[in-house]
Formats: structure tokens, sequence, C-alpha cells
């Protein structure tokens, strides 16, 4: 469908649980009061809200959490999205600590159409400070397990203030003879975050070391722009919300655990689905009013959002 600004509204991200099994310093779940296992909304209230956001055109999901590989059930909750009908595309966004191999062979059977893996360093104790937790050996076995079976794998990468030269040289090298997309995300100031682009020093760096091609054709259902480096298999891409920003061709929308639309990211506000789940007609209308009235744009340029991540639930 289109909004008030006629962007076309096809993409919703499904946060299906607050939790994770990871406490990264730039999220730092420690200090959220997680919600009960009853405020959250079940696998059959998710379905049925995706069943209407397809109704209206929204045909491309991913599926986020927290992490969303803690939560029970998630690769039955996962089939049953991909085979709902007019479904496109459903997509995977982890830490990938928990997708062993038996984990990926069925999601390749499931027929998952792509899988986010969050890795900001390859330096192991680094990346233990960063997450709390010393696993990137199980985390890159995964990654590679999912690439050796033919998934579409993307790595997303946070250039925050940890982030170095060393960081990203390594991230190259890793990646520059496998199939997959490597993206540097710019760090949002949220909270404690500070208002910098460090992604420009990453962009400076391809320039000046590299023969770089922008690729002008659209990769996925996201915001990243992208680059091809001649001799490597991986791509490169960017995704800058603050300096590179993209509102005016947003097309998602965001679904937290507790049944909340979000209608951008940076606002505060959402409306509760939840008392709407079960009335189709009423859940509906109420979805297509809201997406229609869905924000011009995000302001952090000149304001304080005050949005938090445990507030957005993913």
């Amino acid at each position: 469908m289109k909004d008030r600004y006629n962007r076309t509204i096809d993409y919703m991200r499904i946060s299906i649980t607050d939790r994770c099994n990871y406490h990264c310093v730039y999220c730092n779940p420690d200090k959220f009061k997680f919600l009960s296992h009853n405020d959250i909304l079940r696998y059959e209230e998710i379905l049925d809200v995706c069943k209407v956001a397809v109704k209206l055109g929204i045909v491309n999901f991913k599926v986020t959490g927290g992490e969303p590989t803690v939560r029970k059930g998630y690769l039955s909750f996962l089939r049953q999205l991909k085979q709902l009908e007019g479904v496109r595309q459903v997509t995977l966004t982890t830490n990938g600590l928990l997708l062993d191999a038996r984990a990926m062979d069925e999601l390749k059977d499931i027929g998952i159409d792509g899988i986010n893996f969050s890795i900001d360093t390859l330096d192991s104790k680094k990346y233990a400070s960063i997450c709390g937790k010393d696993t990137l050996d199980t985390v890159l076995k995964n990654l590679l397990y999912g690439v050796s079976i033919g998934l579409n794998i993307k790595i997303n990468t946070v250039v925050g203030p940890l982030f170095t030269q060393s960081d990203l040289e390594s991230l190259i090298d890793f990646c520059q003879d496998l199939l997959v997309s490597l993206r540097f995300i710019e760090l949002m100031p949220l909270g404690s975050n500070k208002r910098e682009n460090r992604i420009e020093e990453v962009q400076s760096y391809f320039a000046s070391h590299y023969n770089i091609e922008e690729i002008t054709e659209r990769l996925g259902n996201g915001p990243a722009h992208y680059i091809r480096i001649k001799n490597m298999k991986c791509v490169i891409g960017f995704i800058e919300a603050l300096h590179h920003k993209f509102c005016h061709e947003c097309n998602r929308v965001r679904l937290s655990s507790t049944g909340s639309l979000k209608l951008c990211l940076f606002h505060k506000n959402s409306i509760a689905l939840k008392p709407y789940i079960g009335d189709e007609i009423k859940l509906e209308e109420v979805m297509r009013e809201s997406i229609y009235m869905k924000p011009e744009q995000h302001h952090f340029e000149d304001e304080q959002s005050g949005t938090v991540m445990n507030q957005i639930g993913g």
C-alpha cells in the first residue's frame, strides 16, 4: 500500500522476543526489564497480523528480536510465515550463536531468503568485550556452514567507537572470497551513543585502497547502498540512517514482540494491534489507517527522539 507521501510500504520487521543471549555494549540488555511470557504475542497472533499485512501489500518480512533464535519454536514459525499465501520473502537477523548445522539445514529447507549475522569484529577478545561472550569461533563456524550450503548471508557490522582499521581489514580479508554481503552500519545516537559518522572513514578507506564500482540495482529490501570491488566475491554495503538519510524511500514498518506497530524506528509513537487481533476486518482497518499516516522522516539532525532500544523491541 501507499502512505500519504506516496511511498510503497511492503516490508515489515517482526520482533518475536525482547530477550537476547548477548549483552552488547551499545544495546546493554542488562539494564532492561524483560517482558513476561504473557506479554509477548503468540506465534498464532503474529501470523494473524502478517495475514492482514499481506492483504495491504506488505509481502516482505524480517524476523528479529532481541535475538530471535532464543525463542522456542522460531523455526516452525518461520516455516509457517514463509508458507503464508502472498508472502514474497522472509529473512532472519541474528547473532548466529545458536545457528548450528541442524538449524541451518532446516532454514534452507524452509526456503529462508536471507540471514543477517551481526559481527562487529573478528578479534575474539574485542568481540567478547562487545557482546559479553567469547563465542566468535562458534558464530563464524555457523556462518561458514550457511555459506557452504548456499544460504544468502549478510554480515552486519556496527561502526562504533571501538571499531578500528584493523577490524575493517580483517573483515575484508575474511569476506573477500565468500559470496556474502559485508555491510557497515552507522551507530545511531541512542542513549549515550555520540552523533558521529565513522562510516565516512570506512568509505574513504575503500576509495583509497580499491577500485570500486557503485551498484545501482537494489539488493534486498532494506536501505543499504552497495559497492563492488574488483576480484572480490563479496559486495560491500553501507547503512547510514543519519548521514545518508533514506526516509524519502522508506518502505518499512515494525511489529514489536508485544504487538505494537511502529511506523518509524526513531519515533516514540506506536499503535497497539493486540486488541484487534481476532477481528480481521477491524485489524485491517487500523493497520491501513495507521500505515497511511507513517511519519515523513526522523529528526535526529535537530532533536533527540528519546527512543531507547527496549522501547522498540528490535
